[in-house]
């Protein structure tokens, strides 16, 4: 039996009402196996957490950032809760181990996609609104993302890492060669994992895996950022 224990632990939030957390981490596709209604997956907890989060987060950039423009604060507002950055968060909480979902669904890994995690924490955002009012909401949207969003302002957080990587690596006056390459992959047709790694002139940076090659490249970019700055200096 899910009793969600360990994720309101890691939360920091211990919901009153444990059905709406259950029905925070339901997915259209066990709805619909269950033969129950669009209105018993997460799907509209969703677009009231979307709504929570992007006045949580645009009043704390406010705050941050006083003399800042609009186009500042609504591009670093996209940076911190887009689904990268949640997939991110909702897999430090271990969103996937509750999730309920069709067996088509898990067969095909759903339990770790972005889109599906992104929209769990959404959802979860809405239940603790729900469950105990904006102000809980707003604590823990702050815990969770803290780390994000002290990122986003410092202005460490990329949507493209690879590119990124590329442009520190044509820098004027001192110009290196970086190269990505997929050195390996492994699981079921399904389910696979990727891996990868860059060089600069020859001098492995970083190596990472992901759930497509894209995905791959992309984590191996954002750590090979900070080695590539070490061996070669931050000159950009």
């Amino acid at each position: 039996m899910n009793t969600f224990a360990e994720f309101e632990k890691d939360l920091g939030y211990e919901f009153h009402d444990k059905e709406l957390l259950k029905l925070a981490f339901t997915h259209t596709t066990y709805v619909f196996e269950h033969k129950g209604h669009h209105y018993e997956s997460n799907q509209r907890l969703e677009f009231i957490g979307d709504a929570v989060l992007d006045l949580v987060i645009g009043r704390k950039l406010y705050e941050l950032a006083p003399k800042a423009d609009e186009g500042y604060l609504s591009k670093t507002r996209s940076l911190i809760v887009c689904e990268r950055s949640l997939a991110s968060v909702a897999r430090k909480l271990k969103v996937g181990d509750h999730l309920l979902l069709g067996r088509g669904e898990t067969m095909y890994g759903g339990s770790d996609k972005d889109s599906t995690l992104a929209d769990v924490v959404e959802s979860v955002v809405a239940a603790i609104f729900f469950d105990s009012g904006f102000e809980e909401a707003e604590r823990v949207i702050l815990s969770i993302l803290g780390e994000t969003i002290e990122d986003a302002v410092k202005g460490n957080i990329f949507l493209d890492y690879k590119s990124k990587l590329l442009e520190l690596a044509q820098n004027k006056g001192e110009q290196h060669n970086v190269v990505f390459e997929i050195i390996g992959e492994e699981g079921p047709a399904h389910d696979k994992v990727f891996e990868a790694q860059v060089m600069a002139d020859g001098i492995v940076l970083s190596r990472a895996s992901g759930k497509s090659k894209k995905d791959a490249e992309q984590n191996c970019a954002k750590i090979a950022i900070e080695e590539y700055k070490k061996l070669f200096g931050n000159k950009k």
